[in-house]
């Protein structure tokens, strides 16, 4: 018999008026969101004025015998014992340059509203150095993200767990500026944290501690590039008894298994939503993605263009009228060839198009053999997530607009599944993308929206935490506190072990005004991820609150020797 845990919220309840307002509780998550910006800038500025050496900076000496960390591999399965010339393409192509170990990066400077950011190298190590009216922090760069061939950002590993560099370098400026989404921060810091959703795409395997936000095991990427796996899949059967059948090969799938293994990592969407218990490092090439997880993506008014992004090259193709009009039959991999990147892309492209267009009737009055097909009906352009970078448009229009459309300068009609997921799973996935989505742009229609859809089907999931959890991001942003509380700690129930969901559930007593609970639950988050900035914040604060300020300093203090023991040991 399923039971019910009774998050019933009447509709009424959860009025959009209630989301916005400048004593909202939108006002309060971004007084937050400061408050443990600040936070972090405060402990590591003190930890920078007591220890003898920056507190983010490892010794050169340090770095350089650094021990169990692999050397990028993108074939760890020994694939070029037999395909050597493929393996030994792919090593030349941007994918097999997806993340490396940072060694001696560019020199440069930004200037953001209130901070100036200098990256300098030395003895083999690359540093950053962050300065604002609270001093100057110097963080050492352990990783590079990205290829190169646009942009590349930086990772560094603070007590475990690794945060985003707010600058990236921009190739095609040969300069440094801003990474995507600090535009607009005054205080740009090292505080966002990697996710396993930014490691997916970027490392070939990785070590993610469940629970946590951001913390890794002492080696975070066993594998640091992608590898044969990722579009091959499991390589064991094939090593044992190699024949044709027993590897993937995408072209020889079904369009949904064989364009899934593309969309993993070049369709972001608006939101993904996990499957319940699934993790994304779950989907294998062969299967579609939505046994993982469903890509949630925006639907322009009728009439409208898709907003154009940098990971959304597999939506701009399949909308194009060369995808619509081949009959599932063009895909990524119909021009490019992760194995061979071409020498002389404009023949290469060109030839690529002729197989189709050299039947059409255009081609007689068209421009000579030596043109350019790309360049006039796939121009680079800015888009809209993506810092300073400029990407091929995959619409393949025969007149690209001179500029892409931003989310700002069109109507949406809401958000739908790039494919259907599983039938009994497609409200449930549609509700969190919902909430997803609307907090991430502030949208309190779609948390309504969201919030609706979810509550009437949680009766089918009874144990399903990350279905309170939503719902209990929903209660907290419309200020419906007491809620929050129940959907929160139903959270925790069916997920005990999450540090996150623990800070949602003590930051929702805090706002009811129940100190003492709050702090407990708080406690707990710390307890299972003790580098848990946004529970250290809301904690330091709630002591501080309470009339214990020897609490908040020692909560301060733990942070900041936990950190600095680190880089003193290394």
């Amino acid at each position: 018999m399923t039971q019910s845990w009774g998050i019933h919220i009447p509709t009424a309840c959860m009025k959009p008026t209630r989301i916005g307002g400048t004593h909202s509780a939108w006002a309060h998550r971004k007084a937050v969101a400061m408050l443990l910006a600040y936070c972090f800038v405060i402990y590591v500025v003190m930890m920078a004025s007591n220890a003898p050496i920056p507190i983010s900076a490892r010794s050169a000496e340090g770095i350089a015998n650094k021990p169990n960390v692999p050397e990028s591999s993108i074939d760890p399965n020994h694939c070029a014992a037999c395909h050597a010339e493929e393996v030994n393409g792919f090593a030349r192509s941007q994918m097999a340059r997806s993340m490396r170990i940072a060694k001696l990066e560019p020199v440069g400077i930004v200037q953001a509203q209130q901070t100036t950011i200098t990256m300098h190298s030395d003895k083999g190590s690359s540093w950053q150095t962050i300065e604002d009216r609270g001093g100057a922090v110097t963080y050492h760069v352990d990783y590079v993200v990205g290829s190169g061939t646009h942009a590349s950002g930086y990772i560094t590993d603070i007590g475990s767990h690794l945060f985003q560099s707010p600058v990236a370098y921009y190739s095609t400026r040969a300069s440094y500026g801003l990474a995507p989404g600090y535009e607009n921060k005054p205080d740009p810091d090292f505080t966002r944290p990697i996710t396993e959703g930014c490691v997916f795409c970027h490392s070939g395997t990785f070590s993610a501690v469940p629970g946590t936000v951001n913390q890794y095991d002492s080696v975070p990427f066993p594998q640091l590039s992608i590898g044969c796996d990722r579009c091959h899949g499991s390589p064991v059967a094939h090593l044992a008894h190699p024949a044709m059948g027993n590897i993937v090969n995408p072209k020889k799938l079904a369009p949904a298994a064989r364009d899934s293994i593309c969309e993993q990592c070049h369709l972001i969407g608006s939101a993904r939503v996990l499957n319940p218990g699934r993790r994304f490092s779950d989907f294998k090439a062969g299967e579609v993605l939505e046994n993982t997880f469903t890509i949630y993506h925006d639907k322009p008014s009728a009439g409208a263009e898709s907003v154009f992004k940098v990971i959304s090259h597999s939506e701009q193709l399949a909308q194009s009228k060369c995808s619509l009009g081949s009959g599932g039959k063009l895909w990524c991999g119909t021009c490019h060839d992760p194995h061979n990147e071409p020498a002389m892309p404009v023949a290469f492209y060109r030839e690529r198009c002729l197989l189709c267009h050299a039947k059409t009737p255009f081609i007689a009055s068209h421009p000579n053999k030596a043109s350019d097909c790309i360049g006039c009906h796939m121009p680079k352009r800015e888009v809209q997530d993506g810092g300073h970078g400029v990407f091929t448009d995959h619409n393949i229009q025969r007149r690209p607009s001179v500029t892409a459309p931003h989310i700002d300068g069109i109507n949406l009609a809401g958000i739908a599944p790039w494919r259907t997921p599983p039938a009994e799973l497609a409200a449930r996935n549609l509700g969190i993308g919902l909430i997803e989505t609307g907090m991430d742009r502030g949208s309190a229609k779609d948390i309504l929206s969201g919030y609706r859809t979810l509550t009437e089907v949680q009766e089918q999931f009874p144990r399903d935490s990350e279905i309170y959890n939503s719902l209990g991001s929903a209660l907290l942003a419309g200020g419906q506190y007491s809620e929050a509380v129940r959907a929160f700690d139903l959270a925790v129930r069916f997920d005990p072990f999450s540090s996150q969901k623990e800070t949602s559930l003590g930051q929702s007593y805090l706002l009811l005004g129940e100190q003492t609970a709050g702090e407990q639950h708080l406690e707990r988050a710390m307890a299972l991820d003790r580098l848990n900035l946004s529970a250290a914040a809301l904690l330091i604060t709630a002591y501080d609150k309470s009339g214990h300020p020897e609490k908040s300093a020692q909560l301060s203090q733990r942070i900041a020797d936990l950190t600095r023991r680190k880089f003193i040991q290394k």
